[in-house]
């Protein structure tokens, strides 16, 4: 299972920019929903050559606590 990767930063105006590594294809969107549920509205975004290549069946657990 190949490795993925979140590079979050928050900038000091409160911007957030994130870079998702490792998704091939547009499993990369999926993870974007869910930050975008987290943080707040994508105001831009650029594909990597990751994006292009084939896509891989990516599933996912979230697990909220109180």
């Amino acid at each position: 299972m190949p490795q993925r990767e979140f590079d979050i930063t928050i900038g000091p105006d409160g911007n957030v920019e994130l870079h998702v590594k490792g998704f091939k294809g547009k499993g990369c969107l999926e993870a974007m929903k869910l930050f975008e549920q987290i943080v707040g509205e994508v105001k831009s975004q650029r594909e990597t050559s990751e994006f292009y290549e084939p896509e891989e069946l990516v599933s996912y657990r979230i697990d909220q606590r109180h």
